[in-house]
């Protein structure tokens, strides 16, 4: 069992006590994996019709890059659904937390003990003391009461079969635990896969799509997600966050497609040589494909060619031409970009980067087979050439939040003109794996899921892990 899920049902605490490993906030030293990165305060955002992914604005992503843990091979398909545990927010230590749980719920701690537990229902708000958590109730038909637990993670059951969770005006499914740590709450959800994925696909995905794209996506996601799971096990309490810097997430949903494309897929998983493929996915590709080792990961067991297309040519016809994406210009002060990148560098131990003196140009010193940029050159107006990754240029830019002044992806030309740099480009996103947009292309062709998944994760096989 994971041990940052010990803690699911109150049956664990008849076993044995609950620990939870300190939280972990890894990235590559110099090319920092943007699924890891979230510490806002709420990055659930938006509604199911404007999908997390498909047009996703690029300016939130944050420019630190903490020390990651070893990296860890691939997961075996699992024999039997797993939890996923998602952090839907981390919250100020301050701030107290409404709930509104759908029916009873058991609350207890983990420092506690059985004697701690308390079942209940109503509105609940829970504030984090120095020493412990109180839980006041109001409504559900009882007199207003509260109790105090150790401060341990606190741990919420809803105790009837189709429980949720109602905060932040959104139902979440499973069981939900609060943990403090250092720079706040983290709220975090452990649910069963096949609950937790079409909240991921109705987000990811527009309602009109096909359900052709809507079952690859459900594959996709939850290939992905089953890495993740196993990636994190023992290394800190939560395996996602519900936003872009992993999956989109908005909880439970009526979408009637996602429910059904997760339905029909249910317990079906990419693999590639035995092992459960890390279906990294993004908008659109722009026709020019990136491997996942270098761009989104430097864990070399992602090496792999089914999340490696860039080491092929570039995807000529039947992609994403239909996303407004494909192809786009934006107009940034040179200034402003020079101030970025000497930002990133000082968050990742770039010091010549922090450095830099003005930008002269802007080139790509390196592209993969596809065409598309993999380094940087950037030629300041004094001194030498210095180099960064293609996707650490975009991720540079990009967080200072923006929109209006960030690139949708690093599939780009710069060119310096005066105080102005004018950036065009193509696609949108990091580029491995699944082009969204193309998959949606290829479902109104006729073609279904196998051929979707065939095309964007090339020598992966289907296979269905669980019943």
């Amino acid at each position: 069992m994971h041990g940052h899920r010990a803690c699911i049902g109150l049956s664990a605490l008849l076993i044995a006590a609950c620990s939870s490993p300190d939280p972990v906030r890894p990235v590559a030293p110099v090319r920092p994996v943007a699924v890891e990165q979230s510490t806002s305060a709420q990055v659930t955002q938006g509604s199911p019709e404007q999908p997390q992914h498909a047009e996703q604005s690029a300016a939130t992503e944050p420019p630190a890059a903490p020390k990651p843990p070893p990296p860890k091979p691939l997961p075996t398909p699992p024999t039997s659904e797993p939890m996923v545990a998602i952090r839907l927010a981390a919250l100020p230590l301050a701030q107290p937390v409404v709930l509104k749980p759908s029916g009873k719920v058991r609350i207890f701690g983990d420092g506690g003990g059985i004697s701690a537990a308390w079942t209940t229902e109503g509105t609940l708000t829970v504030r984090l003391l120095p020493d412990g958590w109180k839980v006041s109730r109001s409504g559900g038909g009882a007199a207003p009461s509260e109790r105090v637990f150790a401060r341990g993670p606190l741990l919420i059951e809803p105790l009837t079969k189709a429980g949720d969770i109602r905060w932040n005006d959104r139902d979440w499914p499973g069981e939900m635990r609060l943990h403090a740590t250092e720079e706040g709450i983290d709220l975090v959800m452990s649910v069963g896969m096949e609950s937790y994925l079409p909240g991921v696909i109705a987000k990811e995905l527009y309602p009109s799509w096909t359900p052709a794209a809507y079952r690859a996506q459900a594959i996709a996601a939850r290939s992905y997600a089953t890495v993740e799971s196993d990636r994190w096990e023992g290394r800190r309490h939560y395996d996602m966050v519900a936003g872009q810097l992993s999956q989109a997430w908005i909880g439970a949903t009526d979408n009637a497609k996602a429910n059904d494309a997760v339905r029909q897929t249910r317990g079906q998983v990419l693999v590639e040589s035995g092992s459960v493929v890390p279906a990294y996915y993004s908008s659109a590709c722009g026709g020019r494909p990136a491997n996942a080792f270098g761009t989104v990961t430097d864990n070399p067991h992602h090496d792999i060619p089914s999340v490696s297309t860039g080491d092929g040519a570039a995807r000529k016809d039947g992609c994403c031409g239909s996303s407004s994406a494909a192809s786009w210009k934006v107009v940034i002060p040179v200034s402003a970009i020079v101030t970025r990148l000497r930002a990133w560098g000082a968050a990742n131990g770039r010091s010549d980067l922090a450095k830099l003196d003005g930008l002269a140009r802007v080139e790509a010193a390196d592209r993969n087979a596809a065409g598309r940029p993999v380094a940087m050159r950037l030629r300041p107006t004094r001194g030498a050439d210095l180099q960064i990754q293609a996707e650490d240029f975009r991720r540079a830019i990009n967080a200072a939040g923006d929109a209006k002044t960030s690139i949708k992806s690093c599939d780009c030309e710069v060119v310096i003109q005066g105080a102005n740099a004018t950036i065009t480009g193509r696609g949108f996103g990091h580029g491995v794996g699944m082009c969204q947009h193309g998959a949606e292309a290829m479902g109104r062709a006729g073609r279904d899921e196998r051929a979707i998944l065939g095309r964007y994760y090339p020598k992966a096989s289907i296979v269905r892990a669980w019943k």
